[in-house]
C-alpha cells in the first residue's frame, strides 16, 4: 500500500496542466506495465481518489466490518470503491462518443435524443462532485461550487486526452527505422510466406536464445514495442505506424539430444486509429447509400483503394519485421528452414578487408 500527496493547485491553469502530466506518466508506463492498465490505457488499482469518490453517495455507501454478529473487535469502515459507472461516464471515450452521435444526428433525425442522453450523464457525474465536495465554510459559495463542477467535468477529459495524445505519439516507430533494411547472408534470408518463419539448432538453442537477440536488435535500432505480461497471447508487440503493430509469438519444440525446431509467428494488429477510420468511413458510406436513390459506386470504390493502400503498409510493416527476425535468428545461432523442410547450413558473415592506413590517413606508411 501507499499515500500519495497531492500539492494543491491553485489555478485552473497549474490544475490542468498537472491532469495533463498525469495522463501522460499513465501512457509512459503503459509500455512497461501492461498488465496494470486496461484496454483504454487506464490504470487499474484500488485506491482512493480526492476522497469521495465519484457516485458512491449514490450507488453504495462505506461498508462497517462488523464481524460475525457483530463481534468482531475491530470495527473499521472500508470505503466504497470507486464507481465504475461514473468512470465510464466521464471518459474522454464517451464524450467522444456523444459528440460523434451528436454529428450523426444532424443526418438521422431518430438519434438526435442519443447524444443528450449520454451529455447528461457525463453532468450528472460532475454534479455529484458538486453536491458532495467539502469546502471550508467561509469559501463554500455558488462560483466554488460550480469550480468543482468544472473541474470534475474537465479532469478525465485533459487527462485521457493526454493519455491517448502521448500513446499514440510514442506507440509509433520511427519512420526512418522502419525503412531501413537489414543485411544478411543469403543463406539467411527466409522465404515464402512473411507470417511464419522456422528455425532448426541442434545446440539447444531455443526460443530463449532468440527474444534475447530480438530484445537486443530492437533497442540497438529504436523500436517501439511492449513485451508479454503473462496475460497476453504473444511474446513482443512491435508498433509500427499509425495503422498498424506486429505481434510476435514463438514456441520451440524440442527432440532430444539438444535439437530445437522453433516457429516464429508475425500477425498484423489494427491500431486504435484504423478501428476509428473504418468505423467512420463505413458509417458515412451506410449513411450516403441509404439517402441516394440508386446504388453508388464511387465512395464504396474510394473506401476499398484505401483500404488497399493501408493493406500495402501492413505488408511492408510485417516484411520489415520478418527481416529483424532473421537476423535476430541469425545472431542466435539458429538455422533457417527452407520450404522442403531441411535446415540451411549457415556460412559466417562476409568480412571486409580494409587497408593498413584507410581507418587514419595520417598514420605512416608501413613496409608490405
Amino acid at each position: 500500500s501507499a499515500i500519495v500527496w497531492h500539492y494543491r493547485r491553485f489555478t485552473l491553469r497549474a490544475f490542468l496542466k498537472q491532469q495533463d502530466g498525469y495522463g501522460e506518466a499513465e501512457s509512459l508506463l503503459r509500455f512497461k506495465h501492461l498488465i496494470f492498465f486496461g484496454p483504454t490505457g487506464t490504470a487499474k488499482w484500488r485506491g482512493q481518489i480526492y476522497g469521495a469518490t465519484r457516485f458512491s453517495w449514490f450507488v453504495n455507501r462505506q461498508i462497517i466490518y462488523h464481524g460475525i454478529f457483530g463481534e468482531g473487535f475491530f470495527q473499521s469502515i472500508y470505503p466504497a470503491p470507486q464507481s465504475e459507472v461514473a468512470a465510464y461516464l466521464s471518459s474522454i471515450e464517451w464524450f467522444g462518443l456523444t459528440i460523434f452521435l451528436f454529428g450523426l444526428g444532424i443526418f438521422l433525425p431518430g438519434l438526435r435524443i442519443v447524444p443528450y442522453l449520454m451529455f447528461g450523464g457525463t453532468f450528472c457525474v460532475a454534479l455529484s462532485y458538486m453536491v458532495r465536495a467539502r469546502i471550508e465554510p467561509k469559501f463554500d459559495t455558488v462560483h466554488a461550487r460550480l469550480l468543482v463542477m468544472i473541474l470534475a467535468f474537465a479532469q478525465p477529459l485533459v487527462r485521457g486526452f493526454s493519455r491517448y495524445f502521448t500513446w499514440l505519439r510514442f506507440k509509433r516507430t520511427p519512420a526512418n527505422v522502419i525503412r531501413k533494411h537489414e543485411h544478411l547472408p543469403e543463406n539467411a534470408r527466409s522465404r515464402g510466406s512473411l507470417s511464419r518463419r522456422v528455425f532448426w539448432s541442434e545446440e539447444g538453442r531455443d526460443r530463449h536464445h532468440f527474444l534475447g537477440e530480438m530484445f537486443r536488435l530492437l533497442e540497438e535500432e529504436g523500436w517501439r514495442y511492449s513485451t508479454d505480461s503473462g496475460w497476453n497471447d504473444w511474446d513482443i508487440q512491435i508498433y509500427g505506424n499509425f495503422w498498424w503493430s506486429i505481434a510476435l509469438q514463438t514456441v520451440t519444440e524440442y527432440h532430444g539430444g539438444g535439437k530445437c525446431l522453433t516457429r516464429v509467428r508475425l500477425r498484423n494488429r489494427m491500431v486504435i486509429t484504423m478501428i476509428i477510420f473504418n468505423l467512420v468511413a463505413i458509417s458515412l458510406l451506410i449513411y450516403h447509400q441509404v439517402n441516394v436513390s440508386r446504388v453508388d459506386f464511387w465512395p464504396i470504390v474510394f473506401y476499398l483503394a484505401a483500404l488497399g493502400f493501408l493493406g500495402t503498409r501492413a505488408r511492408a510493416l510485417k516484411s520489415r519485421v520478418a527481416e529483424l527476425v532473421d537476423l535476430a535468428a541469425f545472431r542466435a545461432g539458429l538455422q533457417r528452414v527452407s520450404h522442403k523442410g531441411k535446415p540451411v547450413t549457415r556460412t559466417a558473415e562476409p568480412e571486409l578487408e580494409v587497408a593498413v592506413n584507410a581507418t587514419d590517413p595520417a598514420s605512416p606508411q608501413l613496409p608490405r
